[in-house]
């Protein structure tokens, strides 16, 4: 275990350790970058099979610390000390995704590799730590941890910001306007089981009316992204979105802000045992799905995009108890 840079004074609440697996790839090394750079942690430990990789991960953001003046974050090349848990257990390990595929044509590599992780997830995250999903389909790996871990299911969490990130530049480009001017997020499952939540758009604060066939045009263009996403043959997943994405959620997290993230719909009446994006806000060191007013055509999308999650999930789990 090596530490690079020491901590300046220690005043943050949550989230104060956090370790995140897969730091040597793209998406793992910034979201450490992202977390150091902006002094949200105490401490971040980086694991992952290429030691060396995370070493000059590890030379390379400590002196983008510097840069920015912000070395308050300590970095830590391997895994805390034995018996040690951590406040938040970032899983961004990954298999490489599928050119010209759907998101869940690699959902048996990573729920493989996920079940590898497990003890490791399981010990880190202790009895009160959170763990928080990048890899995908994530939704069906949050039911899939949720089944095969001790770990609650209020407790566990996935990233889906970019969903909402893509719905509001589709509303843009369907304007012709600035995105940052508009608000919107994108509610249930991370790919073609999305819910685009057109009740509670705004623009510049005002809520936004479009007409269906805008609507129809926006929601094929956020359907649409992965396909040519895929088309790119980029080799790579979405390296700086995401970083920057998952620095805003753990921001938000320690505020209690309501944020969309995938998480369990167990407490909510009326959707199926799952996991999908709503927003949510963290309180008590738990995750609480604050839904709010949806209209019946999104209520409807919502709970098949949650039994949806759950389907898939159970197949999947009953293919991997049959590869053992």
């Amino acid at each position: 275990m090596t530490e690079h840079l020491s901590t300046t004074e220690d005043t943050h609440i949550w989230p104060r350790s956090v370790v995140v697996i897969g730091a040597a790839g793209l998406i793992g090394s910034g979201v450490v970058e992202r977390l150091a750079v902006e002094g949200l942690v105490d401490t971040v430990y980086m694991t992952d099979l290429r030691e060396n990789v995370l070493q000059a991960h590890a030379i390379d953001v400590s002196e983008t610390q510097i840069l920015t003046g912000n070395t308050r974050t300590r970095l830590v090349v391997g895994p805390p000390a034995e018996g040690s848990g951590v406040d938040l257990v970032i899983v961004a390990a990954s298999a490489p995704e599928t050119p010209d595929g759907d998101r869940r044509d690699f959902l048996r590599a990573n729920l493989e590799l996920l079940r590898l992780l497990l003890p490791d997830v399981e010990r880190l995250a202790g009895e009160q730590g959170i763990v928080m999903l990048l890899s995908n389909p994530v939704d069906i790996l949050g039911e899939a941890l949720r089944r095969l871990s001790g770990i609650g299911p209020d407790r566990i969490v996935g990233y889906s910001l970019n969903d909402s990130v893509r719905f509001r530049a589709a509303v843009g480009r369907e304007l012709g306007i600035a995105p940052e001017r508009i608000e919107g997020i994108v509610l249930g499952e991370h790919g073609d089981g999305q819910v685009p939540l057109f009740s509670a758009l705004t623009l510049d604060g005002k809520p936004l009316e479009l007409k269906s066939e805008q609507r129809a045009r926006i929601t094929a263009d956020i359907t649409g992204w992965f396909s040519r996403w895929s088309a790119l043959k980029p080799g790579r997943s979405s390296g700086w979105t995401t970083p920057q994405g998952v620095a805003q959620v753990v921001k938000a997290m320690g505020t209690g802000a309501i944020h969309p993230a995938t998480a369990w719909t167990g407490s909510i009446e009326g959707l199926p045992d799952s996991f999908v994006s709503m927003p949510t806000r963290f309180e008590k060191n738990r995750f609480v799905p604050t839904l709010g007013t949806l209209s019946e055509s999104e209520s409807a999308a919502l709970a098949q995009a949650a039994k949806s999650v759950e389907a898939a999930a159970e197949r999947a789990l009953h293919d991997l108890r049959l590869s053992k």
